[in-house]
């Protein structure tokens, strides 16, 4: 592993109930950010807990700065990945918001990055219930909570649904943020719409828990792009677009 791999996924096949969801999967991250690409159901959210070591796979291994994520204690994972949950409200376990912001640095003895917390959260919310929360205040939060740690490593699932433009706003300043200081940031979505916005490195495309694309965000056409099911804007917008 070169020392610049932040993120190497060998040969990582996952069953669940006895079928695969995914199926010898490989590729490798270095600090930047990266795209995880496929329709709903292709393995994306699969893919991104094994990473973060909330799944063991049936084979294959996963290193993660070095380490392998499930044969090290949780305390050691927060402290090197975030990983923000595709549904917000499933991290949520305090009565207000700003308890779930300070839980994680208290959990993991770290102090942390209180910009991350001041470019998504607005001040007002902080004593709010994180279940009174909207949708889109919800993912803010959740994803505040988590980067706050100030991890190396960010995998982030979905972040821009359920967001209005001020929202996605602030998730591309944070990610361009996190980019500048060296974090390995994947992002999993099944639309380029939004991360369009964003100098995007690599591209790792999953069709039915398979690899089918793994290379630069660039090379990737409007044709693959269709013929992957993932969400493009020429699809509505034509050619010209």
């Amino acid at each position: 592993m070169a020392l610049d791999e932040t993120v190497v996924v060998n040969n990582v096949t996952v069953e669940f109930f006895g079928k695969k969801v995914l199926n010898n999967i490989s590729f490798k991250c270095k600090p930047g950010i990266h795209v995880l690409l496929g329709h709903s159901g292709s393995g994306k959210s699969t893919l991104l807990k094994v990473i973060a070591g909330l799944v063991k796979p049936i084979s294959g291994v996963v290193y993660v700065k070095g380490l392998v994520p499930w044969e090290v204690s949780r305390r050691i994972i927060a402290k090197t990945v975030a990983y923000t949950w595709q549904n917000p409200y499933y991290g949520f376990l305090h009565a207000t918001v700003r308890e779930e912001i300070e839980f994680i640095l208290r959990n993991t003895g770290v102090v942390g990055d209180r910009k991350l917390v001041d470019i998504l959260v607005p001040k007002w919310i902080l004593d709010r219930d994180p279940f009174s929360l909207s949708g889109g205040e919800a993912r803010i939060v959740s994803i505040a909570s988590v980067l706050v740690a100030d991890q190396d490593v960010w995998l982030l699932d979905e972040p821009f649904n359920d967001l209005d433009i001020d929202g996605i706003e602030k998730i591309i300043e944070v990610i361009n943020y996190g980019a500048n200081k060296g974090k390995t940031i994947m992002i999993a979505t099944n639309s380029t719409a939004t991360i369009d916005a964003l100098d995007i490195d690599k591209a790792i495309v999953l069709r039915n828990g398979e690899l089918v694309y793994y290379g630069e965000y660039s090379g990737l056409s409007k044709e693959e792009l269709t013929m992957y099911k993932i969400v493009h804007r020429g699809i509505y917008c034509g050619e010209s677009f």
